[in-house]
C-alpha cells in the first residue's frame, strides 16, 4: 500500500472548470472522516454515489424494444386479467410509432398474441389484447422462451430491450429452466423485470432469473395497483440512460470487498462476477437524471496512521445506441487513518443505510434457515427483525413481521403473503433516503472511452 498525497481545498473545483460535463459522475463517501490506526484487520464501510446528467452531448432516442409476458391462467381470471388487460393497452398507448411491442400471454403452453412490430396500428393492438381469456395451469418457462424469441426479432435495430413478465402462480418442474433463459436473454443484451400479484407465487425464483440479467423482481399486493406498476416501468424504461452498468473493483494487497449492496431504488445484495482479485458487481441499467448509491464493505489491513489508497473502483456502462458505446468512468479511493480515540463519528446516514441493509440481511438469512428446515433459528432470527424495525420507526412492518413469527411458533410455517410483504417491505427501507443529505463528495472521477 502506498501513501497519496491529500488534495488542495480548491481541487474539486479546478475540476469542475476544466472537465466537461460526462454522463454520469461517480463519488464516494467513506464511514468514517479517519479510520482508526489498527494493529489487525477491519470492517469499513463506504457509500459510492452515482449521479446521471438528465440532458447530455450524448442522449439518444433509440427506440424502446417491449415484450409483455402475462400468465393467463385459470388463476388469472376476474379482476386480475381485468387489469392486467388494462395495462398492456396503456403501455401500448405509451409507446411511439418508432417503439417495437409484442405480447406473449402463457398457461400451460405459450401463444404468440402480438408478434414483434412497431406500434403503428394501436386499435388493431388493443383489439387482439382483448381477446385474451383465462384458462389453464402455468408454466413459466414456455411463456419465458416464447418471450425471448419474439423480442430478438427487434434486436438488430434496437438495444433497449425489455420483458415484463407477470405471474400469479407457481410454475412447477421448470425453474433450472428458467434460470437458464434468464442467463441467456442477459447474453442477448435483454432485461427480464419478472412481476408477481398476489400470494401464491415463487419470489425467490422469479428474483434469481432477474439477477442474472440486470433486472429486478416486483411485488404487486393487489390487482388494483396493475395498471400503476406497468406505468411506473414504462416510463423509467424510457429515460435510460445507460444499457447495462457494471461495476468492478481493483483492490490493492490486504484489501478484500466483502459485500456489496445496492441501496435504491431498493436493497439488494449484488452477486460478484469475475476473479477474486477484481469482482464485478452487474448493476443493469440506469436512469437518466437520477441518483443511486451502492453500500460497499470491505476489510482493511492493519495500517499506520497516514492516508492511503485502498481500491480502484471502475464503472463500465454501455450506450444504447447502435454499436452499443461502452464508456468508463474510474474512481481512486483514499481514506485517512488515525490514531484509534475512544469516539469514532460514524457518519449518520451511512450509519442509517447499514441499519436498513442489516435488517434486510436479517430478515432473508431467517428465511433461508426456515426452508432448510431450523425453524427454531429462523423464527429467533426474524423476531430480532421485528425489534430492529421498530426501532428504525417502522412500525406497521415491524408488526407484519411479529405476525409471521407467531405463525411459525404456532404451527411451524409462515403465510406466503406475509414472507413476501417482509421480503419486498425490507427491500425498500432506504427508499426514503436522499443522496442530498450525504456529505459532499470525497473521490473525484475520471472519464476515459472506448469504442
Amino acid at each position: 500500500m502506498s501513501n497519496i498525497p491529500v488534495p488542495p481545498d480548491n481541487m474539486e473545483e479546478t475540476a469542475a472548470e476544466s472537465v466537461p460535463e460526462e454522463p454520469l459522475t461517480l463519488d464516494f463517501v467513506p464511514s468514517y472522516q479517519a479510520f482508526p490506526s489498527l494493529a489487525e484487520q477491519q470492517l469499513a464501510y463506504m457509500l459510492l454515489l452515482i449521479r446521471t446528467q438528465s440532458q447530455t452531448a450524448l442522449s439518444n432516442h433509440t427506440p424502446l424494444n417491449i415484450c409483455l409476458v402475462l400468465d393467463h391462467s385459470s388463476s388469472m381470471r376476474g379482476e386480475k386479467l381485468f387489469q392486467v388487460k388494462a395495462a398492456a393497452r396503456q403501455v401500448v398507448d405509451q409507446l411511439t410509432v418508432a417503439d417495437f411491442f409484442s405480447l406473449i400471454a402463457f398457461n400451460d403452453r405459450p401463444t404468440t398474441v402480438v408478434s414483434c412490430q412497431k406500434v403503428s396500428s394501436r386499435e388493431n393492438i388493443k383489439a387482439l389484447i382483448d381477446n385474451i381469456e383465462g384458462k389453464g395451469g402455468t408454466e413459466l418457462a414456455a411463456g419465458l422462451h416464447a418471450g425471448i424469441q419474439e423480442i430478438r426479432r427487434a434486436t438488430p435495430f434496437t438495444n433497449l430491450n425489455y420483458i415484463l413478465l407477470l405471474t400469479d402462480g407457481q410454475t412447477y418442474g421448470d425453474a433450472d429452466r428458467c434460470v437458464q433463459l434468464g442467463q441467456d436473454a442477459a447474453n442477448q443484451h435483454i432485461v427480464i423485470y419478472p412481476m408477481g400479484i398476489g400470494a401464491d407465487w415463487n419470489e425467490d425464483l422469479l428474483e434469481t432469473v432477474a439477477a442474472k440479467c440486470g433486472g429486478a423482481s416486483e411485488y404487486i399486493e393487489a390487482a388494483d395497483q396493475i395498471v400503476r406498476v406497468f406505468m411506473q416501468k414504462i416510463n423509467q424504461l424510457r429515460s435510460t440512460l445507460a444499457q447495462a452498468s457494471v461495476l468492478s473493483f481493483q483492490a490493492l494487497p490486504g484489501v478484500t470487498i466483502k459485500k456489496v449492496h445496492r441501496i435504491n431504488p431498493n436493497i439488494v445484495q449484488l452477486e460478484p462476477t469475475g476473479d477474486a482479485a477484481r469482482p464485478a458487481f452487474q448493476l443493469g441499467p440506469l436512469g437518466r437524471g437520477s441518483e443511486y448509491s451502492v453500500l460497499v464493505e470491505m476489510v482493511l489491513p492493519p495500517l499506520p496512521p497516514g492516508s492511503y489508497r485502498v481500491t480502484d473502483i471502475n464503472l463500465c456502462f454501455q450506450l444504447p445506441d447502435a454499436k452499443l458505446t461502452q464508456q468508463e468512468t474510474t474512481l481512486a479511493v483514499g481514506l485517512n487513518f488515525a490514531e484509534a480515540t475512544k469516539e469514532e463519528n460514524l457518519n449518520p446516514e451511512i450509519r442509517q443505510v447499514i441499519e436498513r441493509v442489516s435488517a434486510f440481511q436479517l430478515q432473508a438469512r431467517a428465511w433461508q434457515e426456515i426452508a432448510d428446515g431450523d425453524i427454531v433459528s429462523g423464527t429467533k432470527r426474524l423476531a430480532a427483525v421485528s425489534t430492529r424495525l421498530l426501532s428504525m420507526g417502522e412500525v406497521d412492518l415491524a408488526a407484519q413481521v411479529k405476525q409471521e413469527v407467531q405463525n411459525l411458533t404456532a404451527r411451524g410455517v409462515s403465510s406466503s403473503q406475509g414472507k413476501k410483504k417482509i421480503k419486498y417491505g425490507t427491500r425498500g427501507l432506504t427508499g426514503d433516503i436522499n443522496l442530498a443529505d450525504f456529505l459532499p463528495r470525497t473521490g473525484t472521477a475520471d472519464v476515459s472511452k472506448r469504442k
